[in-house]
């Protein structure tokens, strides 16, 4: 089809699908939108009447209206110029899919949020309820309370609720907070009857929040998955508990996502308060990683995904397993590995998109990480509205988004001027933090100084620590010496990390005072841009002053100072190869 039209689809790389990208983020932002329509509507306490959401709906709705009056223009009765018309076929339909992912995206916030207001439980905690039962589904561990008032917390869903004698359904999300005994016996996928006092959440991403518990009731156990995975999880703790301070709280957090001084031992309502760490210095530490730039290694990523895969992966190719078997474990891999730790929207993510890339390795397709990303978040966010203001998510998407997008440009440009393995480390340091830098000043108005050089350091221990840690994880509760042997193991690496988040995080100048708000994030988003352009221009010009020939091929080698000086190596070392010694 050349000569046409339609060149511009002969340029469409595979290997490079950056169609989806404009609508993942028109969805994501007309999402935001929606939710915020929603609650301008409820501050005005119906004065408004549902006049911002059908101007949130009408905009997009109109656009595509318009949109599709587009393929009209390309007609030959207009007699329009072969320009315009180019213009018009290479566009048009890029528009309309991110009028329809805006569309779609608002569209299921809205009605989640419609949903949510007009359930009983949310009713209940807007009247001021202040005493009511609910039949919960929990869906995380308990850990410790963020509140002083309670000792530890969980979250659950609601499947039923009862306020002022009237039993209703409900589906609402819930923060339960609770006090010993009761903590030691909320497991994960369990169903309990609940009496407390239901509120509306004062912070976080949970609506709703439970306290002033008086009783808790287990109405039916966790599946048996879940009991085995409580199982090998307390087996671990208990190994992890004879360690040292350092031990204790970075090898749980590396391994499953909890830091050690969060977990709630199942005995915890038996005059044992805790698991023996020092809380000064646990928060002393917790504080240190994330001055440092490094706390994200304490949350469950696509990088544990990614090392239980590359194990998987070896074992299928050493036994010569044909490639579906191999996609196939791989997938089962992924959704052990995600049941294991701790349940959250970093771990949702990374988890389907493991499972797409399983899937294209069932096909014998090669996997494209952007257009995973993409899919993956516009369907979570369609299916789980609420994700669109998750901080958790967010960052988890944009860090691969760096990834992807700017890992190899980076890492091509800092090879010829340091070795190869720091220049990757840095370029995917550099390329992660580039898009979660601004969302991580809305969380908090500050920057870290020394988070390259920490990130550099710890990187070579990271996957060593994750690989023992979840080999303690798997064997704990089978052969508890070697478990703990692993967990040691571990601690090695974990050390390497304290020494650095203690040395780089503390102090004055550990960090830079920020502007906070859409303000700060805006000015980030400006420096990196101004910093993007410099970078390019010093480039060129560096590029025209030393070389004098440009129409020549191949480059020059003095812009290479790391290839000059492995060919003076290698020439070297061939020429005492090749030396005649007189004897």
């Amino acid at each position: 089809m050349r000569g046409n039209t339609f060149e511009w689809r002969n340029r469409e790389q595979g290997s490079r699908d950056w169609r989806l990208l404009p609508a993942t983020l028109c969805g994501w932002a007309a999402s935001l939108a929606a939710h915020a329509g929603f609650d301008y509507c409820v501050e005005q306490e119906g004065r408004l009447g549902i006049l911002p959401l059908v101007l949130v709906l009408s905009v997009p709705l109109l656009a595509l209206l318009g949109l599709l009056g587009l393929p009209f223009m390309r007609s030959p009765i207009l007699r329009l110029p072969v320009g315009v018309r180019r213009a018009v076929a290479a566009r048009h339909f890029s528009i309309i899919v991110c009028v329809v992912a805006a569309m779609a995206c608002a569209s299921s916030a809205l009605t989640y949020d419609v949903l949510q207001w007009r359930d009983a439980a949310s009713y209940a905690a807007r009247s001021g309820e202040s005493d009511v039962v609910i039949l919960v589904r929990t869906t995380s561990p308990a850990v410790n309370s963020n509140r002083r008032a309670n000792d530890c917390q969980i979250d659950a869903t609601i499947s039923t609720i009862t306020a002022s004698q009237i039993t209703q359904p409900s589906m609402m999300r819930v923060r339960v907070y609770a006090d010993r005994p009761d903590c030691g016996t909320l497991k994960q996928g369990g169903e309990y009857r609940m009496r407390g006092t239901l509120a509306i959440s004062q912070y976080g991403t949970m609506p709703l929040w439970l306290t002033d518990i008086a009783s808790v009731e287990r109405i039916r156990a966790p599946n048996p998955a879940l009991r085995v995975i409580d199982m090998m999880q307390q087996a671990f703790f208990e190994q992890t508990s004879r360690l040292s301070d350092q031990g204790k709280v970075l090898v749980p957090g590396l391994t499953l996502g909890i830091l050690g001084q969060d977990y709630i031992p199942p005995d915890s309502g038996n005059g044992k308060t805790g698991t023996g760490i020092d809380s000064t210095y646990a928060n002393l530490l917790e504080d240190a990683f994330q001055r440092s730039g490094i706390l994200h290694l304490m949350a469950v990523s696509g990088g544990h995904l990614a090392v239980v895969a590359t194990i998987v992966r070896a074992a299928c190719s050493f036994l010569l397993l044909p490639r579906r078997v191999t996609a196939i474990a791989i997938g089962m891999s992924y959704i052990m590995l995600a049941m294991c730790v701790f349940p959250s929207d970093s771990v949702s993510r990374a988890l389907l998109m493991g499972l797409g890339g399983a899937g294209f390795l069932f096909l014998g397709r090669r996997t494209q990480a952007l257009a995973a990303l993409n899919w993956t978040t516009l369907g979570m966010l369609m299916a789980n509205p609420h994700m669109s203001r998750s901080f958790g998510f967010a960052l988890s998407c944009t860090a691969v988004l760096g990834l992807v997008l700017f890992a190899g440009p980076l890492s091509a440009w800092l090879t010829p001027i340091m070795p190869a393995f720091i220049a990757q480390t840095m370029a995917m340091t550099i390329a992660a933090q580039l898009l979660t830098l601004p969302i991580q000043v809305l969380i908090e108005p500050e920057l870290p100084v020394y988070s390259i050089p920490a990130n550099l350091v710890v990187a070579p221990f990271v996957g060593f620590s994750t690989l023992t840690g979840l080999a303690s994880l798997a064997i704990s509760w089978i052969l508890p010496n070697l478990g703990f042997i692993f967990a040691s193991i571990a601690s090695w690496g974990t050390a390497i990390m304290e020494l650095m988040a203690l040395h780089l995080g503390s102090g004055d100048r550990a960090t830079i005072p920020w502007t906070g708000g859409a303000g700060g994030a805006l000015l980030i988003i400006v420096v990196e841009i101004v910093g993007y352009m410099a970078a390019r221009l010093v480039d060129t010009l560096f590029t025209r002053i030393t070389t004098p020939e440009p129409n020549l091929p191949g480059r020059r080698l003095m812009r290479n100072p790391v290839e000059r000086a492995k060919a003076w190596g290698e020439r070297t070392h061939n020429a005492l190869k090749t030396m005649k010694w007189n004897e």
